[in-house]
């Protein structure tokens, strides 16, 4: 059997992240901890900002919108929701440094309600010298690629995939 710990920590493999909303959380912990290399980051539907946004606030787009929001980041939270005491780690848009995070791709549709904070966490990676991409769908629907029938989805499939083959290469 494999221990994989001793293929991560000889350079065999480079693990890859594919923790959705919270993948930014997490590599900002590996690389802050650096014990973990990770190859790159897919933050897919990022629940980066604890905050309003533009595209949050008043949103009432399918799937996802601004009550869920709130109460997603109440439940998240506890207690810490609406103070200014959250950490980046829960929240990671207080980060206050990008550098050192692996490449991103990530995709986002213009009208659902984590648009905002997507795309300046991008504009942010990249800002900081992160090789960093996003593509841009119109639509409403928070979790658009899960209906693989639609054009959008089958779009951004194959835009992941190319991400993948290229970080993975």
């Amino acid at each position: 059997m494999i221990d994989i710990l001793n293929v991560v920590n000889i350079g065999l493999w480079r693990p890859v992240f594919f923790f959705c909303c919270q993948t930014a959380a997490v590599c900002q912990y590996a690389r802050d901890k650096g014990e973990v290399p990770v190859s790159f980051q897919i933050p897919l539907y990022p629940m980066l900002d604890c905050e309003d946004t533009d595209s949050s606030r008043d949103n009432h787009a399918h799937g996802w919108n601004t009550e869920k929001n709130h109460w997603g980041w109440r439940w998240y939270l506890r207690d810490l929701y609406g103070t200014k005491q959250v950490p980046p780690y829960a929240s990671p848009s207080h980060a206050a440094d990008y550098r050192g995070l692996p490449p991103c791709y990530t995709y986002v549709e213009d009208g659902e309600p984590f648009y905002d904070e997507t795309i300046t966490y991008v504009r942010n990676l990249k800002e900081a010298g992160v090789d960093a991409a996003v593509d841009i769908f119109h639509g409403n629907t928070h979790g658009f690629d899960f209906m693989f029938w639609t054009k959008n989805a089958k779009e951004a499939r194959q835009k992941l995939i190319r991400a993948a083959e290229k970080y993975m290469a």
